[in-house]
């Protein structure tokens, strides 16, 4: 490679990394502020959806910390304001004295099912811009960036 070809693909790297992060902080901005309207916040929201799709057998902390991706701290606290705002039931686990069992509550469980049609009609809105083989393309490129991080 030439050290013109070799100083463009450097450049268009740095390029691509800040396209990427600046995109990547106007759709958590929009998404923050569409969440909003609904009370929730973005791990709240995330939490809700995985206790939703966990049907009515629910989550474990643990578990839940796991998809979500945080720490077993922040889950605590996430599961502390969740409970005191009625959204989920906490329960000892019954084999494991140890964790706790968390579930939506009968409040939540309504609030997701009226809420995720509205989030997925202004997901699809948000996404507008490209059309379906762009979306197709960028899903299939941002894969393939994620595996490349595996080799750093």
């Amino acid at each position: 490679m030439s050290p013109t070809v070799d100083n463009r693909d450097r450049y268009l790297a740095i390029r691509a990394v800040i396209e990427l992060g600046e995109a990547a902080q106007a759709l958590e901005d929009i998404m923050s502020t569409h969440l909003a309207r609904f009370g929730l916040s973005p791990p709240k929201f995330r939490a809700l959806v995985e206790l939703h799709m966990a049907g009515d057998r629910g989550l474990n902390q643990s578990e839940l910390s796991r998809k979500l991706k945080v720490s077993r701290a922040n889950i605590t606290g996430l599961i502390d304001r969740m409970e005191k705002d009625g959204l989920v039931t906490r329960e000892l686990h019954p084999t494991d004295k140890r964790a706790f069992h968390v579930a939506l509550s009968e409040r939540a469980e309504g609030m997701v099912n009226a809420f995720l049609p509205a989030h997925n009609d202004f997901v699809h809105r948000a996404m507008s811009g490209l059309e379906y083989s762009e979306k197709e393309t960028l899903i299939a490129l941002l894969g393939k960036m994620k595996k490349g991080f595996d080799e750093l």
